[in-house]
């Protein structure tokens, strides 16, 4: 099967569980590790939603998901995994309060590296692809980070954490930037990360940095960022892997005037 024909059937998958999802008054939730970390019933239908679409194309592929259970999800973490990993609804908190801005992401990846990458925003009719060499593009038009070269007027997003000390983090974080550089950035903390990172993608927002990601978030959104021409470092400034849970991301300069602020915290803020 073709990287085309295949980024056709993650598409198709996307669309119709984003469909559910935009419909979907299902919001009764399940909590997971604390009262602002939940699975909806919503998110377990989009999921069986992506398995079956996906499935029906890719029989014998290997589909893992941020709703399967900790010892399946180990498997994405592997340098040779190869398969679909996805997040049903990212977004789950901005969901259950219907705030419409939640997102769909699946990635393909294909011996550790990430190859195809689709993210779908249904309240607005988005749909973020990226193949590996081939661009990044929003409903079919490319798309580029932005062309910002000054911290004054930039845009900078952390976001939200289930982890009241990693939310911590990502605030001294950010005032840190402001404490360095007396330059306080327009500053945005959405709740989702699979979007934040598509609206750097697409120019939107200029940077994001935050700690606590997991794969499913960033299997497609940093493939789609780096298409667009950006860059998805980890926060001690190295290339960040799909699987890494830290980033400093975004277009090549403001990432890179960030980077030296970062370098000189406190390790337990750049984890």
């Amino acid at each position: 099967m073709t990287t085309t024909s295949m980024l056709e059937a993650m598409e198709q998958a996307a669309r119709t569980a984003g469909a559910f999802m935009h419909s979907s008054i299902e919001r009764n939730s399940t909590e997971k590790t604390n009262a602002k970390d939940f699975v909806t019933v919503a998110d377990i239908k989009s999921q069986a939603i992506l398995k079956r679409e996906l499935l029906g194309a890719f029989p014998e592929i290997v589909i893992l998901s941020e709703e399967d259970d900790e010892q399946a999800r180990a498997a994405m973490y592997t340098p040779d995994f190869t398969g679909f990993i996805l997040d049903p609804i990212d977004g789950t908190y901005n969901f259950k309060r219907d705030m419409r801005e939640s997102a769909i992401s699946i990635g393909y990846i294909e011996k550790g590296e990430s190859l195809i990458g689709v993210v779908y925003d249904p309240y607005r009719d988005e749909l973020y692809t990226a193949k590996k060499g081939e661009g990044a593009y929003r409903n079919t038009v490319p798309i580029h980070v932005s062309s910002i070269e000054t911290l004054e007027g930039a845009s900078i997003a952390t976001s939200n954490s289930y982890d009241d000390q990693a939310m911590s983090y990502n605030l001294h974080r950010h005032l840190a930037i402001y404490e360095a550089t007396g330059i306080m950035p327009w500053t945005s903390c959405p709740g989702s990360g699979v979007l934040i990172l598509c609206w750097v993608a697409c120019g939107r927002i200029d940077s994001y940095h935050h700690n606590g990601l997991k794969p499913w978030d960033n299997a497609a959104a940093f493939l789609i960022i780096r298409e667009a021409g950006g860059i998805v470092w980890n926060l001690q400034g190295k290339e960040a892997p799909f699987t890494t849970n830290n980033i400093n991301a975004g277009t090549p300069f403001i990432v890179k005037k960030l980077q030296p602020i970062f370098d000189t915290l406190p390790e337990e803020l750049r984890e």
